[in-house]
């Protein structure tokens, strides 16, 4: 904002304090010299323009390194306190350095000096600018960025001739050395773009600082100069710190449409580091932590209504610690139509029919991300439409959360990509949490989920509880229930910037049926019409109360106002598992997982849901896959880009396996195929999530696997309460099948690391013991190679059947039933070696 400055007298006495002004700096004027314009201005002190003395305006202060630090100033025109000429010329070498010290104090050279410590601070802020500094972490502390070094304008110049030569592209139309608007020095060409060819220029009017100039949209007709003229007139009012700044609009006759001018951004682009990096190809943590600080800059543009439309690796630059989108020259506004600038193999397909949208936008971020990743393949140079699958693309194998992103993003249907930058950002954070404990081992918090915490657990206790049946002899069931699911899937977060948010956080402490009527009375309030969190709320309520059929009938009449939003498949998906209807909760949760890729709620349940369809088929405990795409899917030792991508497409020639990796699956073998990987990907990002751990073991020793299996339950932690659950069951993995006198060993061992005062010590031991007298028995042999004892006893028949007798009258003692108290010392009777007395 302009001020127009005047007189005092113009302004009148009761206008204020004279507007801000520069005062000039010199480093040599005495602290006295203004001592008398000091006291003057104490006797005008009484008109203050309605400001107190004690808030006086902010004013120069005269400082001079020279000045005398007494109170009385030294005289400057005083002959006598300077030196004689005489007294020079006795100090001979050291007089010329006395008469410049003379100098400076008495004010001589004051000009020379002020302009060497202001030279002197230019060229300390020149040499800084290039000034290494840290790599930063960013993505929520999970991926560290390095610094980059800023590149000289110069070597980001191009000769032109190659391009016009082979491409057949028109010579620039300016020179180095042609000034353009009397200001900008053209210094050569760094690109041709779709707007022509862009040039480095340096200003003159500006420190002779290095600007970009980039055509605009040429003005041949009405339409294309109002087109311009609003383009302008939103350009120059975007301002964002990722986003290049934009200094001015020329014209050039030279050049239809003129030129915009921009911050010229010295550094490698996305393009030129993949180049560099080892493969030419950019690690894809790397590669999502660069495009998670772009995202919030086409968030920026997305919220003032207008678009990008050129994103590509070209288009980001990284100079020292920061990320920049260049190039403003294609940006337009949100539906607008005409010419509208975009790559080819970048830009999203419904543009030239429907406009651009954000979810076009959102498009060429899936597409920018695919590129920097793997190697897309091109037509023509020219990346070719849609991206590999996981059957063909190893590292969509591997990272298959990755692959679910992308293709969201790039989906033909602009209705079935991610509809905003934040809503896409969550989700990428997720799958970069997924992907660095695949390939690292590292677990980070999920510090944006949507949804809670796992509530509780299923499946943890099923092989250990089995083992109870030796205290009571009551048999015991090992098959997980839908009950016992549900009760332990994560919860949809409350989403807070809903308008009933306050309003249901306060009612979660209530009884059921009082939460019930407090809903019903809400949704008749116009204030909570639009709330969308209320109905589903609803849903929730009658769930607890045991209304499964009623609640699927209130879904049912929220399809058509919420029939797109991934609550809507959740609950869907809820009421259909506990109905016993596993297909179709099988569908509603892969429709959850395509909208949310980077959730590990949806990959639980899907895991979950694929195991009850094979309880529910009697194929629970049947060896359904290849052996080494059942280690693969663990990815404990191996993962799944290591099985050559033929095995896969094979699968889906056979009609076994979708091509883009669908959850909806009903053959056996991918049914246990999904189960593994989810439950894998769930274990390893998430490592609270026990569920998940217990239920990849469980895939495993059904696949025969065992080792694998014990290594998933090992990797339990010491702080859960489920750790010693852990123990316990690995110890009845290694004695379930596939005996060998190592496991058996093995479990003997682990056993006896555990206290004795463990409850279910001596019926796990007894477990062991018989698993040791049935592998001889098998192998027909009286003893084992090693003749260490088997816990005290002698790893022999003999040695074996006693201490079994030993420990099942043990297990007789604390039976809490009379009836199989005897059962188990008749048991041990039966098993007790022969003996003469």
């Amino acid at each position: 904002m302009a001020i127009e400055r005047g007189t005092s007298e113009d302004r009148g006495p009761d206008s204020g304090p004279d507007p801000t002004e520069a005062v000039l700096y010199d480093p040599f004027v005495d602290d006295d010299d203004d001592a008398d314009d000091d006291d003057a201005d104490d006797d005008d002190a009484g008109d203050d323009g309605g400001f107190s003395q004690e808030e006086p305006d902010t004013e120069a202060v005269a400082f001079d390194p020279f000045a005398e630090d007494d109170d009385e100033a030294v005289d400057e025109d005083d002959e006598d306190s300077g030196i004689s000429d005489a007294a020079y010329a006795e100090l001979g070498d050291m007089a010329g350095l006395l008469k410049d010290l003379e100098k400076l104090r008495r004010g001589g050279g004051r000009e020379e000096t002020s302009q060497r410590s202001r030279l002197q601070a230019l060229d300390t802020f020149r040499e800084r600018r290039g000034t290494r500094r840290a790599s930063r972490m960013v993505a929520d502390g999970m991926v560290e960025l390095p610094w980059v070094q800023p590149a000289e304008p110069k070597e980001a110049l191009h000769d032109p001739t190659a391009a016009v030569v082979q491409k057949g592209i028109p010579a620039p139309a300016l020179h180095p050395g042609d000034v353009v608007a009397g200001q900008y020095e053209i210094l050569g060409v760094i690109a041709h773009g779709g707007m022509g060819w862009i040039y480095l220029a340096q200003d003159h009017y500006v420190a002779g600082r290095v600007v970009v100039l980039k055509g605009l949209h040429s003005t041949d007709n009405p339409d294309e100069a109002a087109a311009a003229a609003a383009e302008r007139e939103f350009l120059a009012d975007i301002t964002h710190p990722g986003i290049v700044k934009i200094f001015n609009f020329i014209d050039d006759p030279r050049v239809p449409g003129g030129f915009i001018v921009m911050e010229y951004v010295g550094g490698p682009s996305l393009r030129e580091a993949r180049k560099a990096a080892p493969g030419h190809l950019l690690e894809p943590d790397i590669a999502i932590a660069y495009i998670l600080e772009v995202l919030p800059a086409l968030g920026y543009l997305h919220s003032r209504g207008v678009v990008y439309n050129d994103l590509k690796p070209d288009n980001i630059i990284v100079t020292e610690d920061q990320v920049k989108l260049i190039d403003l020259g294609a940006v337009s506004g949100i539906g607008a139509f005409g010419f509208i600038y975009g790559t080819r193999g970048f830009q999203a397909p419904e543009v030239a029919t429907e406009g651009p949208t954000i979810e076009s936008d959102i498009y060429t971020v899936g597409r920018t991300l695919a590129a920097l990743i793997i190697d897309l393949p091109t037509s023509d140079g020219v990346y070719d439409p849609g991206i590999p699958t996981p059957s063909t693309e190893p590292m969509f194998r591997r990272y298959i959360s990755l692959y679910r992103v992308i293709a969201r993003c790039c989906h033909k249907d602009p209705a079935l990509r991610f509809h905003s930058a934040k809503a896409l950002e969550l989700q990428l954070l997720g799958v970069l949490r997924e992907l660095i404990a695949v390939r690292d081992g590292k677990t980070y918090p999920a510090q944006h989920s949507l949804f809670s915490p796992q509530r509780t657990t299923f499946g943890t206790k099923h092989l250990v509880f089995r083992t109870d049946q030796l205290i009571d002899g009551i048999t015991r069931t090992v098959e997980i229930t839908p009950q016992e699911v549900v009760a332990a899937l994560p919860s949809p977060l409350i989403n807070r910037h809903d308008v009933g948010a306050a309003m249901l956080q306060g009612s979660s402490y209530a009884e059921p049926q009082e939460t019930l009527e407090t809903l019903r009375q809400a949704m008749r309030t116009p204030q909570y019409k639009e709330s969308m969190e209320i109905p589903f709320a609803v849903v929730r309520t009658m769930l607890d109360l045991g209304l499964t059929s009623q609640a699927r009938s209130w879904l049912g009449s929220l399809d058509e106002k919420y029939g797109e939003n991934w609550r809507f498949f959740w609950y869907f998906g809820v009421v259909n598992l506990l109905l016993g209807d596993f297909a179709q909760a099988q569908r509603d949760f892969s429709r959850v997982l395509g909208i949310l890729p980077g959730e590990a709620a949806p990959k639980l349940a899907i895991a979950a849901v694929d195991e009850l369809l094979l309880q529910q088929a009697g194929l629970r405990e049947e060896q359904l896959l290849d052996d080494d795409l059942a280690r693969a899917c663990a990815g404990i030792r191996t993962s799944l880009d290591d099985i050559p991508s033929r095995v896969f497409q094979d699968l889906v020639a056979a009609g076994v396996l979708d091509d883009e990796w669908s959850m909806v699956a009903d053959n056996p073998a991918m049914l246990r195929f999904h189960a593994m990987r989810l439950y894998s990907l769930v274990w390893l990002a998430n490592p609270t999530t026990v569920s998940s751990a217990f239920g990849l073991a469980r895939q495993l020793m059904n696949e025969g696997e065992v080792e694998l299996a014990v290594a998933a339950l090992d990797r339990v932690p010491q702080s859960s309460r489920h750790h010693r659950m852990a123990q316990l069951t690995a110890i009845l993995c290694l004695v379930a099948q596939d005996l060998t006198e190592a496991r058996i060993r093995r479990a003997a061992r682990r056993l006896e690391e555990i206290p004795s005062t463990e409850p279910r010590f001596l019926q796990v031991k007894i477990f062991v013991l018989r698993a040791a007298l049935t592998f001889l028995r098998q192998n027909r042999v009286y003893g084992a190679a090693s003749h260490k004892p088997l816990f005290e006893y002698p790893f022999n028949v003999r040695g074996l059947r006693r201490g079994l007798a030993i420990t099942l009258r043990e297990q007789a003692r604390v039976a809490p039933y009379p009836r199989h108290r005897y059962a188990l010392v008749d048991m041990a009777n039966k098993v007790r070696p022969a003996t003469w007395f």
